[in-house]
């Protein structure tokens, strides 16, 4: 009898290691074979948690049985599925159509785009008092003339409205540096993407769309994309008095023409207000952000990620350094039972490392967590740090 309990309890342990496996692979457009950045992915008929495809378009996700079917969803390409018979190893190719762009039908009518933008813009002020409570992911990579220097990673629980993030509780951490390179951080860009994550804009500082400014913005539809419930009007804003030193943002919002909801909201932000003991040349702080919202199921989308962008070069003495700073917020899961803790609100003196270091890192929590695919170059750097255990020291050995 013994000698059975241990063949089953072996053979159950191996089903259970061959249910739960990670998945990888990458979603391309059809036609070009691209990979498409910010694809939504979902196990159909489960409540597991979902995620996006990276900046290359590559993903991984964990399936825990089969068969299963997963779902790829992106506002500019039309929905693709593809079943899961058994586990596999080899990567997954994930070819989506694009959605038919129509173009024959944009006019050059301000009052259109200005109208439709309008209702969106007031929906979604009339839904910011719902707030909704998610666990989230963060991934920040700077580099330096193009090589990594610093990488910070976060799970949090996340307290959103259609504003912004309204607050988050800080549940595991991790930093490392390489200190061979010049040392550069930006200490909050955590709280610059948090406040950028709403479709509603700030209105206390710089000139931003919002219902109050859209007489400032020239207001185009550039294009319209056809999905099979509705058109998905793509509406560009651009601030028609920019200043060198004018705090300002130029936005491009992908809005139903028939629920008047935001799905996508793209914001290049210009003249950022920083403070720098050095000479900022050549680029300007610039900042780009992508924000995708989900609304399946939903009386308004919820936010589901955003990628932010800092561009810009500084003079280290005689020396040229370009810098980059990328991040990638990623909401895994919506939970109404999160609104039950105390969450800490936005701060912009929050500083990024000294948050992870108030978590004390767990190497095992870090072995098992590929919310998002590492793009090659988070890849090789994570790696390295791993290599030099400079994740448990919280800086380069």
């Amino acid at each position: 009898m013994r000698k059975f309990l241990a063949i089953l309890s072996s053979l159950l342990l191996f089903v259970f290691q061959l249910s739960a496996q990670n998945i990888q692979g990458t979603v391309v457009d059809e036609f070009t074979g691209k990979g498409i950045a910010f694809v939504s992915l979902g196990i159909i008929g489960t409540n597991l948690a979902t995620t996006i495809t990276n900046e290359n378009g590559e993903f991984v996700i964990k399936v825990e049985s089969y068969p299963a079917k997963v779902r790829f969803s992106h506002v500019s390409y039309l929905l693709g599925e593809t079943d899961l018979i058994q586990p596999n190893q080899s990567k997954l190719i994930i070819k989506l159509k694009p959605a038919i762009t129509n173009l024959n039908e944009v006019i050059i009518n301000a009052n259109k785009a200005e109208n439709l933008l309008k209702a969106a813009l007031k929906k979604a002020k009339d839904n910011s008092s719902k707030q909704i409570y998610s666990n989230a992911f963060y991934r920040q990579l700077t580099s330096i003339n193009d090589k990594p220097s610093k990488v910070y990673e976060m799970f949090y629980d996340l307290k959103w409205n259609t504003k912004a993030a309204k607050g988050w509780i800080v549940k595991q951490t991790r930093f490392a540096e390489d200190t061979e390179q010049s040392e550069f951080a930006i200490a909050n860009q955590s709280f610059l993407t948090l406040i950028f994550s709403g479709v509603l804009l700030p209105e206390d500082e710089g000139k931003f769309i919002n219902l109050q400014t859209l007489k400032e913005y020239e207001i185009t539809i550039e294009k319209y994309i056809e999905q099979p419930n509705q058109d998905i009007a793509v509406i560009t804003c651009k601030f028609k008095s920019p200043r060198r030193k004018l705090f300002y943002v130029n936005s491009t919002y992908y809005v139903g023409t028939k629920d008047f909801k935001i799905y996508r909201l793209e914001n290049d932000i210009f003249n950022i207000p920083m403070d720098f003991p050095i000479t900022i040349v050549k680029i300007p702080p610039f900042l780009k952000t992508v924000a995708t919202f989900n609304g399946d199921g939903k009386e308004y989308p919820v936010l589901e990620s955003i990628s932010t962008k800092l561009t810009l070069s500084i003079n280290y003495g005689k020396s040229l350094a370009n810098i980059n700073v990328n991040s990638l917020l990623t909401v895994f899961n919506v939970d109404e039972n999160l609104k039950k803790q105390n969450y800490k609100s936005l701060d912009s003196k929050t500083q990024d490392q000294k948050t992870v270091q108030s978590v004390k890192y767990d190497v095992t929590f870090w072995k098992n967590n590929p919310i998002v695919k590492q793009t090659t170059l988070e890849d090789s750097f994570i790696k390295m740090m791993e290599s030099k255990s400079a994740f448990g020291t919280m800086t380069n050995p």
